[in-house]
């Protein structure tokens, strides 16, 4: 896989989670037990923290 390739995957694998991210966000606005409410906080936090080290590498090809 060229640099140029894997900054491309990079890319859509942000834009994935991202999209993820605001998809399992919007589960908080409808009447969900507080369990739900915190596995929903978790599983965001989660992919913020991806996202963040996606980015990382990204730049670090870059």
């Amino acid at each position: 896989m060229t640099v140029e390739n894997a900054a491309m995957r990079l890319n859509d694998l942000i834009m994935e989670r991202e999209q993820l991210t605001e998809l399992i966000q919007k589960e908080l606005k409808y009447n969900i037990s507080e369990d739900a409410k915190t596995s929903v906080i978790a599983t965001v936090d989660f992919l913020k923290d991806e996202i963040l080290t996606l980015k990382d590498i990204l730049n670090e090809l870059n």
